[in-house]
């Protein structure tokens, strides 16, 4: 059995994780921590766990008394980098949900996430996790930096395009709704029910969301070149769930039917992955899963192409890809604990 540590787990993805985890047949939950919570069983915080994860929550220094085989931190930014560095030196495999360790360089950190980074010598090391695309260096790292929920719908619903030099990179145009989990479980006023019933919420447009960054970063490993992202994340009154709505401009013209044979070969065999031919991908086809959903449409008469990309912000888009990443680094079925 491969031992596991969660840092941070009274929160939704903690949360998340602990359920897939208690139904992964090669894992058992040695430690979850939280301050606010220790003393209490994670199943009398989320009931739906009853049974299925009753483990106590403890103080985070017990997490370094503990024996582990992979630590899934699910602390916030600026915590994670200051407790990966431990563990990595006790050669224990660890996925950080945070967003610590996704950007390339400490300026390239400092510059999306406002703040300076404390350990810039452990970057290198990270791989980003986005399973489909980084499968093989997963393969072999110990520690896997997992992708932000909006940049993961963003960079699976162009990767086909921008891989065939499709696209012109200088202008991409992202509009992307999420449920309110996706701001965590900490009380916020637009999160309470009066305040987000029957209201869309849009903030930090333009280039002011830190996975701007993030996506641009990684469209443009694949395009070899500069990708610019225009972003408009919305709220929306919903629990969980990310749709995201790209436009592009094609470089050269393209068929509809050519368009469905590239994103099926470049996801031929990615069971988490589905490309719809036939219609557009819709939230409640994601919910609470580890799967993500594209679909496509060429606008026509124009050079413009609109592609959709759905996931689960707390599936695909946080525990559910750390639990798949984790099944890649121990050589587990991908799909262990996820169905």
């Amino acid at each position: 059995m491969i031992r596991v540590g969660i840092i941070g787990a009274s929160g939704y993805t903690g949360s998340k994780l602990a359920y897939y985890l208690s139904r992964h047949t090669e894992t058992e939950i040695v430690f979850a921590t939280s301050r606010k919570e220790k003393g209490r069983k994670m199943s009398d915080l989320y009931g739906y766990l009853r049974g299925l994860c009753d483990v106590v929550f403890t103080d985070p220094q017990a997490a370094h008394e503990s024996e582990i085989d992979v630590l899934f931190s699910c602390a916030p930014d600026q915590a994670s980098m200051r407790v990966v560095p431990e563990f990595y030196e006790r050669n224990v495999r660890i996925v950080d949900l945070a967003g610590d360790y996704r950007m390339d360089s400490a300026e390239s950190y400092e510059r999306w996430y406002g703040e300076p980074h404390v350990s810039p010598e452990y970057i290198e090391k990270a791989v980003f996790g986005l399973t489909e695309l980084n499968r093989d260096r997963i393969r072999t790292t110990r520690l896997v930096s997992n992708p932000g929920c909006y940049p993961t719908s963003v960079i699976l619903g162009l990767a086909p395009l921008i891989r065939e030099g499709l696209v012109d990179c200088s202008g991409i145009h992202v509009n992307s709704v999420s449920g309110i989990s996706g701001a965590g479980r900490d009380l916020k006023l637009f999160k309470l029910f009066y305040e987000a019933d029957s209201n869309v919420l849009p903030y930090s447009i333009g280039r002011r969301h830190k996975h701007v960054g993030e996506m641009e970063q990684e469209l443009s490993k694949i395009a070899g070149k500069q990708c610019t992202v225009t972003f408009a994340p919305h709220v929306v009154p919903m629990k969980t769930g990310i749709v995201s709505t790209m436009v592009v401009t094609l470089k050269k013209q393209a068929v509809k039917n050519e368009l469905d044979s590239l994103y099926g070969a470049a996801y031929d065999g990615e069971f988490f992955v589905r490309y719809y031919s036939d219609r557009l991908p819709e939230s409640k086809f994601v919910a609470d899963t580890n799967f993500c959903d594209i679909g496509l449409v060429p606008v026509e008469g124009t050079d413009k192409i609109i592609v959709v990309s759905t996931i689960c912000n707390l599936g695909k888009g946080a525990s559910g890809q750390a639990v798949q990443n984790m099944n890649v680094m121990f050589g587990f079925d991908e799909r262990e604990g996820l169905l």
